[in-house]
């Protein structure tokens, strides 16, 4: 009895094993460092770093006491390299950058709420 979806991360053994990496990797110490570089000087190292957050910036895969900040942060960091002019030329590229900034905010949770 520990499913709850039919998800790979939606059941207790898979959410167990992502808070094991995460603890081993620090991974999410890695994305928040890169996301609060410059998005001026390195948007590529930003946008690979929210790309984490947009496939696993999921409840029982995302450390929970640190989601909420991380999505907001990706958010914020997107926006802004979304009207670099570099990104502005791309055929494209602001549809996707404006598609990823969707999906993070799809997952921060109203004000008030938990995720538990």
């Amino acid at each position: 009895m520990g499913d709850w979806g039919f998800k790979p991360w939606e059941n207790d053994v898979a959410a167990d094993w992502y808070g094991v990496l995460f603890e081993k990797t620090h991974l999410a110490v890695h994305v928040e460092e890169a996301l609060n570089r410059d998005p001026e000087r390195e948007p590529d190292v930003i946008r690979a770093a929210a790309f984490l957050l947009v496939r696993l910036g999921y409840v029982y895969i995302w450390p929970v006491h640190e989601m909420d900040r991380h999505l907001k942060l990706a958010i914020q960091k997107l926006e802004v390299i979304r009207e670099l002019e570099n990104f502005q030329e791309i055929e494209g590229c602001v549809t996707e950058i404006d598609n990823e900034i969707s999906t993070l905010r799809s997952r921060l949770q109203p004000p008030g709420s938990s995720y538990f």
